[in-house]
C-alpha cells in the first residue's frame, strides 16, 4: 500500500511518468502537468484500489478547481499517473471527495 508521503517522494525525485491517456484527458479539461504535480503535493488519497495497485488522489489546483489523479504504484521505482479528471457533480459529492451512492 502506498501513502501520500510516498507519492510526494516519487514526485520530488522526478520518479514519475504520465500515461498518454492522462495527458490527453488533462488537455481536454485544460489541466496542465504543473496542476497535476500541485495536486499530488497538496492533495490526499480518497480511494484505494489495491487489486490494481492504484490510488485516487483528490486536491484542488491553484485556481481552486477540484482534480482527481489516479496513480499506479505497481513499479517500486516509478509512479505512473494513469488518468486525471475534473470530478463530475453527478458522480461525486462532499466537495468531490465521496462517490455518490447509486
Amino acid at each position: 500500500m502506498i501513502s501520500i508521503k510516498s507519492i510526494r517522494r516519487f514526485i520530488s525525485y522526478g520518479e514519475y511518468s504520465y500515461y498518454t491517456h492522462a495527458l490527453t484527458e488533462a488537455k481536454k479539461d485544460g489541466v496542465e502537468p504543473e496542476d497535476i504535480v500541485f495536486v499530488l503535493f497538496t492533495g490526499k488519497i480518497i480511494e484505494r484500489y489495491p487489486e490494481r495497485d492504484r490510488v485516487l488522489v483528490y486536491g484542488e489546483m491553484p485556481n481552486k478547481v477540484p482534480l482527481h489523479v489516479v496513480c499506479d504504484y505497481s513499479d517500486e521505482d516509478m509512479l505512473y499517473i494513469t488518468t486525471v479528471y475534473i470530478p463530475s457533480g453527478d458522480e461525486w459529492s462532499h466537495n468531490s471527495q465521496r462517490r455518490k451512492r447509486r
